[in-house]
């Protein structure tokens, strides 16, 4: 017992390290002599520390980071970008939309349309994120993300064949992505098809059961995967019994009633 308080002290010690190493580097900045024409960082250190907060899902503390970056930036496309994703990630959903617009009319790239198509997903303009993310395509056709915006746009519109097309490229670019898996199994779910959309949502968990899903009216994985439960019955065993005549009736009352899950997501 007589060695407790230095293991106490040790312990505070190093709680203390940990804190100055986490704690970010604009935290200490002195703003009073500042201005536009002498800031107190670069603006790459400000959108360090906030992308350090996203990493962190700290949306608070990368919303203050970008918005005291942008007061010195105003017309950073990064910072503009980074703040656009955190209103999206905080459920702020048209001001993540202002903010990455003004970023693309700066500096359009392929990440920063799929951003903004996200938040028109979340808006529920569907015809704006497909746009979004056609142009994202057009920019570079191997970035899986704007395809994932294009499938959830297509579903958004109910065009579930042409949804899973576009979903298709986005997994053969990124086949152990659990949000394309999942986004695919949403897509399968409003198309009917319960056996190809359970195996998709069990494959996603199976990734990442609790990745960060693009916005908070996102319905996870799992919630898919219950409704779909639900509307669909158990999964089916080995065995295959023989058709019934109501078995054709079974099968549309499941589409629709996934259908109609899903739309109220």
């Amino acid at each position: 017992m007589r060695y407790l308080p230095i293991i106490i002290l040790c312990a505070f010690l190093c709680l203390s390290v940990q804190a100055r190493v986490a704690e970010p580097l604009t935290s200490g900045i002195s703003s009073v002599n500042a201005s536009l024409d002498n800031p107190p960082f670069p603006a790459t250190v400000y959108i360090d520390d906030a992308q350090a907060a996203v990493k962190e899902r700290n949306w608070t503390s990368a919303l203050l980071l970008t918005t005291r970056g942008l007061a010195f930036y105003p017309g950073d496309p990064e910072l503009l970008c980074l703040q656009g994703y955190t209103y999206r990630k905080l459920g702020q959903y048209r001001k993540a939309a202002d903010a990455v617009s003004e970023g693309i009319w700066r500096d359009p790239r392929p990440i920063r349309y799929a951003n903004r198509g996200y938040a028109y997903l979340a808006l529920g303009n569907f015809s704006a994120a497909l746009a979004d993310a056609e142009s994202g395509i057009a920019l570079n056709a191997s970035y899986p993300t704007a395809y994932g915006v294009k499938a959830l746009a297509l579903q958004g519109m109910g065009r579930n064949a042409e949804a899973i097309a576009a979903i298709n490229p986005a997994l053969a670019l990124d086949p152990a992505s659990a949000h394309y898996w999942h986004v695919k199994g949403r897509i399968l779910a409003a198309s009917g098809d319960c056996a190809g959309a359970r195996e998709a949502l069990q494959k996603s968990l199976a990734l990442d059961p609790g990745y960060d899903l693009p916005y908070p009216g996102f319905t996870g994985a799992g919630e898919t995967l219950e409704a779909l439960s639900t509307a669909c019955g158990p999964a089916p065993q080995n065995t295959s019994p023989a058709a019934s005549p109501g078995s054709s009736l079974t099968a549309a009352g499941c589409a629709i009633a996934m259908i109609l899950l899903i739309a109220r997501r």
